[in-house]
């Protein structure tokens, strides 16, 4: 089966873009041929979000003239009594091959003009997508092309901004590009006599949740998605490691890393105060980047950055002085008719009733 080259693109014309549904033991391989494929795509991710919710996960392929042009991974919860209700695509639709170059304009439209076709006119679902952040797609003219397609913008769906370290590049010149602060408190973490420990089995799983615990209580916050519902996952394009920061018997510190295709994503941390005190935060995420080089992995993404809700944690990693990445989207495409308002006072009353519980 081919998949999209550079050469490719500038032969297909206009051709128009058809979609096919694959299996689940395909998915895995196929996916992994794209090198924007991350964790929110993976099968072990996807399917495991889709059970949660009491939804269902459809993996499909995009093809032009019998080329693979891009690929997705859908999740969709229908509503009760119905067979329409919203399809989800996190981090997708892939589209950029490896070692290849994303499609022009044209093609993008029609991939996205092809899953508007199954899902929204076809099917009848409200369709949302956020595109892979390390796609780096340019949010607004990725914009501009979805609203070709029927895609409007949405708040209903949450927006994906990050810090993403290229691994590419050697350990004297990731030290370089640190803020001086930085780097004063990271080589003060590694004078201060800390080790650190790396695993995932069920030892490592309930050290890192008494200090995971212990950060929820003093912060008062609650995941969306719990360290628990990762640590769960299990297949053949996902993995988790867990690092333990500690001395002398003591738990300092502890990161959770996702890897999935050529990308490892920094999915949880917490640190106590005695951790704060030695650097730890500083020690573990250098550890997670000089883990992820030893690999042979592309990137390092940082987990997300909000400054007006944690304006701490996002300064911690804008100083590393790394490359900004914002997903293009989140966008929503609607059938015609009263379903899509009755869904989405669904969803909102759902939403509401999650505040209060």
């Amino acid at each position: 089966m081919e998949i999209l080259d550079t050469d490719a693109v500038l032969n297909m014309g206009n051709a128009s873009v058809t979609l096919r549904f694959v299996s689940n033991a395909e998915w895995p391989e196929l996916a992994g041929r794209f090198q924007d494929f991350s964790f929110e795509q993976s099968l072990s991710y996807s399917a495991a979000a889709a059970a949660q919710i009491g939804g269902k996960v459809r993996f499909v392929l995009l093809e032009q003239e019998g080329t693979v042009v891009a690929a997705a991974s859908i999740r969709i919860k229908t509503v009760p009594g119905f067979r329409r209700g919203i399809a989800w695509i996190a981090s997708g639709p892939l589209m950029l091959p490896s070692g290849g170059a994303l499609p022009g304009d044209d093609l993008q439209f029609e991939i996205l003009n092809a899953l508007h076709r199954q899902f929204v006119t076809k099917e009848g679902h409200i369709l949302r997508l956020r595109f892979p952040a390390l796609a780096f797609h340019e949010p607004g003219h990725m914009a501009q092309i979805a609203a070709r397609a029927g895609f409007q913008p949405t708040s209903r769906a949450r927006v994906y901004r990050s810090i993403a370290i290229d691994l590419g590049l050697d350990e004297d010149a990731l030290m370089k590009q640190l803020n001086g602060k930085w780097r004063t408190d990271l080589r003060y973490a590694f004078k201060s006599g800390i080790s650190m420990e790396k695993g995932n089995n069920l030892d490592m799983t309930a050290r890192f949740m008494v200090l995971f615990e212990e950060i929820q209580s003093a912060k008062n916050f609650r995941p969306d998605i719990s360290p628990e519902f990762h640590f769960a996952l299990s297949g053949p394009d996902f993995r988790h490691d867990i690092l333990i920061a500690s001395k002398d018997g003591q738990d300092l510190g502890g990161v959770v890393i996702g890897t999935c295709g050529n990308t490892a994503v920094y999915l949880f941390g917490a640190t106590s105060d005695a951790g704060r005190r030695l650097r730890a935060g500083y020690f573990l995420t250098w550890s997670g980047i000089s883990l992820s080089r030893e690999r042979g992995l592309d990137w390092y993404d940082l987990g997300g950055v909000d400054a007006a809700a944690n304006p701490s944690v996002a300064r911690f990693k804008q100083r590393m002085n790394a490359i900004s990445i914002e997903a293009a989207g989140p966008f929503e495409a609607r059938p015609g008719g009263i379903f899509p308002k009755f869904v989405l006072g669904l969803e909102a009353l759902r939403a509401r009733l999650k505040e209060k519980g």
